[in-house]
């Protein structure tokens, strides 16, 4: 487990990290109201993946982890029907709004769905080094579009082409590369109970989109691009603690799910919950020193407004109860509480919503990084209390951690705050 989690989380700092790695480089050629309007394709793409895969993902994941035959028939059902569903949505876009910012999310958003089902199986595989180097491929060659981009300065749509011809590729290589590597025997399996769980867990997907997401779309509505940018920024910057809650949601389920009694017998929960708490804390440090540094020296961002650090900080402790959210919630999955999932994050999604567009009115930018504070405070409470209704007895030390972060990050704000 240790030798997976450790290559997921690189994984994870690949894939995730691309975003951060990309956009200084983007900053320098972009404008803030180009930056902000990539920052809503892509994350328009992320909701459009389940969509268009039907949630294919959960079902590979959940099955073929204690499954493999059972596994690659979902793999080859899905593929199948995601790439019906992208080529008729897509025609569909291109016929209607192809100039606009969300025909390029729909064909990234496709080619996306496409590879994460090849990645889902080889995850149910164990093949952490294999998933590790798809990544590790794919993550250079998208930086080399976007350095290829910066130097003949490329304008966003030529930009956003590239990208795509780039993420299709490695989408057509992995599933070709696993559709020819196994040959197993017709299997007898009932389809619809699987696929129903999975359509059951969109509502969740896009609940948890609406979450990491609506807040620029409410900035576009409200304030403009240039907010948009603005808050993009400081997102980005928070969102580097997403590298260590991506390693976590990735390789713990299927660990999870083969071996739960063991799971349970020796807290593994204790001990990750305390991992997670120290490792946050250090990175928070690292973030803020590398901003101060980049405001001080190297200018490399561009914006240094005085709410900045106060919107990295309430966005970093968003995500980090994001995190502890996975420890109760990959309970759930284990028991299939597909509907209950979905319903708690569609709630707390709603609650964002309306606190976003609150806020956004009383407070501004800052606004919408409170509204995201308040949500993820919401959600975590809900998916306890509906995690600890199946699971009477799962102890974790919940305030504890939570107190000591909250204590150590606020003194590393103030200390940085006029730097």
């Amino acid at each position: 487990m240790k030798k997976s989690l450790i290559l997921y989380s690189l994984s994870t700092a690949l894939n995730k990290g691309a975003i951060l790695l990309f956009f200084p480089l983007l900053t320098q050629f972009l404008t803030l109201e180009e930056f902000g309007k990539w920052s809503l394709i892509i994350i328009v793409s992320n909701l459009l993946i389940p969509m268009l895969s039907l949630n294919g993902t959960a079902g590979i994941l959940r099955e073929g982890s204690q499954n493999l035959h059972i596994g690659f028939f979902l793999l080859k059902k899905y593929i199948f029907i995601s790439s019906i569903i992208s080529l008729i949505f897509g025609m569909g876009v291109y016929l209607i709004a192809k100039d606009n910012w969300f025909f390029y999310s729909i064909f990234i958003g496709s080619a996306e769905a496409l590879l994460l089902l090849s990645l889902t199986f080889i995850r149910t595989e164990g093949r952490a080094l294999l998933y590790f180097i798809i990544i590790l491929l794919k993550t250079l060659a998208l930086l080399a579009v976007v350095l290829y981009a910066r130097q003949y300065d490329l304008e966003l749509p030529i930009l956003a082409q590239y990208y795509i011809y780039t993420i299709a590729l490695f989408a057509l290589t992995s599933n070709i590369y696993l559709l020819f590597q196994y040959k197993f025997n017709h299997l007898e399996f009932e389809f619809k109970p699987i696929f129903i769980f999975g359509i059951l867990l969109i509502p969740h997907g896009l609940s948890q989109w609406i979450m990491s997401s609506s807040d620029r779309l409410i900035l576009e509505y409200t304030l403009g691009s240039y907010e948009v940018g603005v808050y993009s920024l400081a997102y980005n910057i928070a969102l580097i603690l997403m590298l260590i809650n991506s390693a976590i949601a990735l390789s713990i389920p299927p660990y999870m799910i083969k071996n739960i009694d063991r799971w349970k017998n020796e807290n593994y929960d204790h001990k990750l919950i305390t991992y997670y708490t120290v490792l946050s804390i250090v990175l928070f440090f690292i973030v803020i020193s590398l901003y101060a540094l980049d405001k001080r020296y190297t200018q490399i961002l561009g914006y240094y407004g005085e709410e900045m650090i106060l919107m990295i900080f309430f966005i970093y402790v968003a995500i980090y109860l994001l995190g502890l959210y996975y420890l109760y919630a990959n309970y759930l999955f284990y028991h299939k509480q597909a509907i209950i999932i979905s319903k708690t994050t569609l709630y707390a999604a709603i609650f964002n919503i309306v606190a976003t567009v609150l806020f956004v009115y009383l407070f501004g930018t800052i606004g919408a990084a409170l509204a995201t504070l308040f949500a993820y405070i919401y959600y975590l409470y809900n998916i306890r209390k509906q995690t600890l209704k199946i699971e009477p007895l799962l102890q974790i030390p919940l305030m504890k951690n939570i107190s000591i972060f909250l204590i150590l990050t606020t003194i590393i704000s103030l200390g940085f705050y006029n730097v």
